[in-house]
C-alpha cells in the first residue's frame, strides 16, 4: 500500500496543459482505493484504454507499467501526450476512433454516468476495440451510496464532480449489457457499496 500511495502522489501532480480536476482529500482517498483494486488485474506491458479517464491520473499511476495507454474524457479540452500515453477529449464511443485494439479497457466510476440508451453503443465499441481474450474492467458504486455522497457534497467534504449525472444505475444489469462477454469476476468492497466487474472477450 505504501508503494501504491507513493505512485498516487506522483500521479496527482498533474500534466502541463491539462487542468487538474477538482478534488478534496476524501475524493482522492476513494480514487486511490479504486486504483489499488484495479491495478492487480492489469498485466505488465499491455495496451490499455481508459474510458472516462478524467485528467489522466490513472494512466499516470500506471506509469512504467503499460506498453501504451489511451484515455478519453468528455471534460478534456485538448489532446495531450505524456510518456507512452495519450489523452483525447470527447464522449466515448462517439468521439473515439482508432485502428488500435487494446488488451484492457477500464471504466472506473463511469457506468453510473452513462445513460441506459447509450450503453448498447458503449458495449459495441468495447467489443470493437478489445482484442480477443482481452478484458473489460468496470468499477461502479451501488445506488445506495448516492444519498450519503449528496450529503458529503453538501457538507463540502467531497467535491462530487459530475454527480449530477448519477441516476441510480443498478450494477446488476451489467452482465446483461455485456452479454457477449464472459463474466470472469465480480467482487464487492467497501461495505458492499462498490463493485468490480471483469468481463473477458471471447
Amino acid at each position: 500500500m505504501q508503494n501504491a500511495f507513493a505512485r498516487f502522489l506522483k500521479a496527482r501532480k498533474g500534466l502541463r496543459g491539462v487542468p487538474r480536476y477538482p478534488r478534496k482529500p476524501l475524493d482522492e482517498i476513494l480514487e486511490l482505493l479504486r486504483f489499488t483494486k484495479v491495478k492487480p488485474y492489469i498485466p505488465q506491458d499491455v495496451r490499455l484504454l481508459d474510458v472516462g479517464a478524467g485528467d489522466g491520473t490513472f494512466l499516470r499511476y500506471l506509469d512504467g507499467h503499460l506498453q501504451s495507454g489511451v484515455g478519453i474524457d468528455s471534460h478534456l479540452t485538448q489532446s495531450v501526450d505524456f510518456g507512452r500515453c495519450h489523452l483525447v477529449p470527447g464522449y466515448f464511443p462517439y468521439d473515439f476512433e482508432t485502428n488500435t485494439t487494446f488488451d484492457i479497457i477500464t471504466m472506473m466510476a463511469v457506468a453510473e454516468h452513462i445513460p441506459m440508451d447509450v450503453f448498447p453503443d458503449v458495449a459495441d465499441a468495447c467489443w470493437k476495440y478489445l482484442k480477443p481474450d482481452g478484458q473489460l474492467i468496470i468499477t461502479v458504486q451501488h445506488p445506495r451510496v448516492e444519498r450519503p455522497l449528496d450529503l458529503l457534497k453538501d457538507l463540502q467534504i467531497v467535491e462530487g464532480f459530475s454527480m449530477h449525472e448519477h441516476y441510480g444505475f443498478k450494477p446488476d444489469c451489467l452482465p446483461e449489457i455485456f452479454s457477449r462477454w464472459k463474466l470472469i469476476k465480480r467482487k464487492q468492497w467497501g461495505f458492499r457499496c462498490n463493485n468490480i466487474f471483469i468481463f473477458q472477450r471471447p
